[in-house]
């Protein structure tokens, strides 16, 4: 089974960049804090291809294919999941949501080529629910980001999902989706302290959206963080624009984190 996480917003901010919308994000005022405390995936990202698990992607192909519940979920879990995730408000002030959630069970993998693509159904994923927020910046422009969290079958499942994740990302540090979308010169960072998670993991890197015809647009900055906590993970997605610094990405993927995770 093999998976890796999007570091993207996929097709739909891809779509949206294509339009000619110009996307940047907040300053985010609150400080995080760098302190270590959990097992980090990138301690084991080395696993051998055999322990390669199941995955999720964290954009639908179609935004309100998926509104109702992904196939074969299991409901006890997908209201689990459907609660984790932020909503708009969660965000802070002007953000609202950007379409229907994604709770399909697609998983996705990360070929030879370092090319992300679709990957059938996740067998060993029980729910995923992913949900996506917008706001306008006074310039006009938008910010987007997302939220998501997956109840697996296994603590076990969950872990190999992070520790695939992490190792594809020692592989193909520079990687592109099938629509195109590339990202660049991602590497994982330390990760803070997180209350009740077994691990965290943390990423940074660029992302390159392009135009219809092609022509890339800045390089962009993006901050992302996932927790686990036995068979349940819960990630934060957090896209700049290119004249922003990373760290601002970092503090607001951190707190907002910490919304999810105080709802274990």
């Amino acid at each position: 089974m093999k998976t890796v996480h999007a570091r993207t917003l996929g097709l739909r901010i891809a779509a949206l960049a294509a339009a000619g919308l110009v996307l940047t994000a907040c300053n985010e005022d609150d400080a995080a804090t760098g302190a270590t405390g959990q097992t980090s995936p990138s301690a084991v990202a080395s696993a051998p291809a055999s322990a390669k698990a199941s995955g999720k992607a964290k954009e639908p192909v179609k935004p309100s294919a998926h509104a109702s519940g992904g196939s074969g979920s299991d409901a006890g879990a997908q209201a689990r999941t459907n609660k984790l995730v932020l909503n708009a408000a969660d965000w802070g002030a002007g953000f609202e949501s950007n379409g229907d959630d994604d709770t399909s069970l697609t998983g996705y993998a990360m070929d030879k080529s370092c090319v992300l693509k679709e990957d059938g159904t996740v067998k060993m994923l029980a729910a995923s629910t992913s949900r996506y927020v917008r706001v306008a910046t006074s310039d006009g422009s938008e910010l987007w980001g997302n939220s998501s969290a997956s109840q697996f079958t296994t603590a076990e499942a969950a872990h190999q999902d992070m520790a695939e994740s992490a190792a594809d990302i020692k592989r193909c540090p520079d990687s592109k989706g099938e629509d195109g979308t590339e990202t660049k010169t991602a590497h994982d960072i330390e990760s803070p302290k997180v209350p009740g998670a077994d691990e965290v993991y943390s990423e940074e890197g660029l992302t390159v959206y392009h135009e219809k015809d092609g022509t890339p647009y800045d390089p962009r900055p993006f901050s992302y963080i996932v927790a686990r906590k036995g068979a349940v993970t819960v990630s934060v997605f957090v896209d700049l624009s290119p004249n922003q610094q990373v760290f601002e990405g970092r503090a607001k993927a951190r707190q907002l984190l910490q919304k999810m995770t105080a709802k274990w």
